[in-house]
Order: C-alpha cells, then structure tokens, then sequence
C-alpha cells in the first residue's frame, strides 16, 4: 500500500462526535464498523461495504451508537489512551463466533488505568484485559489470536486469553521498552511498536528486541502508531503519515503536514486506511479499490461475459 497514491475519500464523521481526548480508531469490515474513542465515549459508526462507491460523493458516515458514561464503561481518555484493536480469535470456531460479538479491547488512561473488553454489536462491557488500578497509564494495545500486548509507562505487557465460560487474560510477560502504538506481525511471532525513536521489532514469545526498522531524525516529530500493509509499514506521527521501510523513512507526504496523526486502522477487505488526527478522522483508499468500485454494473457484466466466452473457447 503505497501511501503517496492513497486517494482521500469525501467522507467525514460529525464534528461534534469527534472530540479532543481519545486518539484511537479501529474497524471491522465483516461488521461494517468503524468505531472512535471521544472524550469520555466511543463512537461507533457504519462503515458501508460500497463506501469506495461513494468517492465522488460528499457524505457522513451514519451514527450507530454511542457507548460509555455508565459504570464501568466510565472511560476517561487522554491524548495517548483510547487506543483500540479488535480480537480475532483464538482459533477458527473463536473467530467464526468473534464475528458476531465483535470484541474490543480499549486502552482507558484515566486515574484507574484499565483495559476494557467491550461486544460493541450488543453495546456491552465484558471484562477486563487488565482491571481498573492494575495498570498505569495504559496507550496502545494489539491483539492476534489468544495474546493482547498493551503499552504503557516504560514497558510493554504481553496477555493471554484463556476461554472457558468466562474468557480471563492472564500477564504472561514484560518487555522493558518505551512504546504508544504497537501491532502484532501477521504471523503473531513479532511485536512492532511505534516509539520515541521510530519503528522498532520484538519477539513476541520472550521480548528479545530484533531489529529498528526506521528511525525519526526529528526530535520534534513524536511517533504515535504503526500498521502493517502487505510487507511495507506506515506510521503516524506528531507531524504528518509515512511509510517505513528497512532503516529508511519517507518524506511526509505533503497532504498530511499540519495533521496531529495519532492512530490508523487497515480495512485490506475494502482497501482502506483510516487515519485518526487532531481534527477528525481520514478514510483513504487505495487506486485499485477507487477503479474498481468506478466500474458500472454492466461493464462488470460484460467483462464477466467476456472472461467465461474465454474460457469456454479454452
């Protein structure tokens, strides 16, 4: 995903969901959500499945409900918690059931640090990851599979889930680093964290630092989150959105210098990037996704048409 040719889409959020305090955003396409931390609330939105369609077309995404301000979702987010991920199973049975429930794990860095779990379909709280007063000041957190690593002050925590008829997460390991946003590597193997130098690589299983994939010559430019996009990544900063690569950094690109970028959330299904900054929030789409959703019915049609004369001939 080549960031410099990702194309903005018309799309915005209301200003008055979108306030200062909370930095975090995340999506399901198979649920069509999109949800944001706001002050002292998370919002969730529809995220629609022709949303690509829609590129030429000014348009708000539509308000599904608004979750907190009732014990204990009584979140009190600041400029580096509401961070939030997904789960996505432990295995495939978990995933195919995760897919109805929709749990989300959000980062509550209030004077009680907390990690919520949240089924934002039922619009429910359902645990813990690590309970109020247990953690201090907890920022971004990353899940895959049956494992959460949440960051907070100095050091990075690694949970495990255990299920049974009530799902538990138990502390399995500490990773001494200063650390905001971090994102487990597709294979689950690896933990890659944004952080005051740049971009860096654990071990997932014993913390062991691997490698810096990229380091922020500027001081000034504070790294917020990371995510990975095929085999390059992107992190969002203090000052702008760039794409990472093996010890190098790109330029800012030029859109995005004046955004206070704090956290991004892949939708490959859709061929998005959602981008959470200062002032709202960016939903970006790749050039393949923008032609593909151009298309006209009938164009479809008569190119399917087309491929099945083909392979009939064949």
């Amino acid at each position: 995903m080549d960031i410099s040719t990702l194309v903005p889409l018309p799309v915005r959020i209301s200003p008055e969901l979108c306030k200062p305090y909370g930095v975090g955003v995340a999506a399901r396409a198979d649920l069509g959500l999109l949800v944001i931390s706001s002050f002292d609330k998370l919002q969730v939105f529809a995220l629609p499945d022709d949303i690509v369609a829609r590129c030429h077309v000014q348009s708000e995404l539509a308000h599904v409900r608004t979750l907190g301000g009732v014990a204990p979702m009584e979140f009190q987010f600041s400029f580096f918690s509401g961070f939030m991920a997904f789960t996505d199973g432990c295995d495939e049975a978990e995933a195919e059931a995760e897919a109805t429930t929709a749990l989300l794990l959000v980062t509550d860095g209030g004077c009680r640090g907390a990690v919520h779990v949240i089924d934002v379909v039922r619009g429910t709280h359902v645990g813990f990851v690590a309970a109020p007063g247990t953690i201090a000041y907890p920022q971004g957190v990353a899940t895959r599979q049956s494992l959460a690593a949440v960051s907070s002050l100095n050091s990075v925590r690694v949970f495990e889930c255990i299920c049974g008829e009530e799902c538990t997460w138990t502390a399995v390991r500490e990773i001494a680093v200063d650390a905001v946003g971090l994102r487990f590597t597709a294979d689950g193997l690896r933990l890659v964290m944004a952080n005051g130098l740049g971009v860096s690589i654990f071990c997932a299983k014993d913390g062991a630092f691997l490698r810096d994939i990229a380091l922020v010559p500027d001081a000034e430019v504070y790294p917020m989150d990371v995510e990975e996009c095929g085999s390059e990544w992107i992190m969002c900063h203090s000052a702008g959105l760039v794409k990472v690569a093996d010890a190098s950094i790109t330029d800012t690109m030029a859109i995005w210098r004046g955004y206070k970028c704090s956290a991004l959330a892949v939708v490959p299904v859709l061929g998005l990037l959602v981008v959470r900054h200062d002032t709202g929030v960016h939903v970006l789409a790749t050039p393949d996704a923008v032609a593909m959703a151009a298309m006209s019915s009938c164009k479809v049609a008569w190119m399917a048409a087309v491929c099945r004369a083909a392979i009939a001939r064949w």
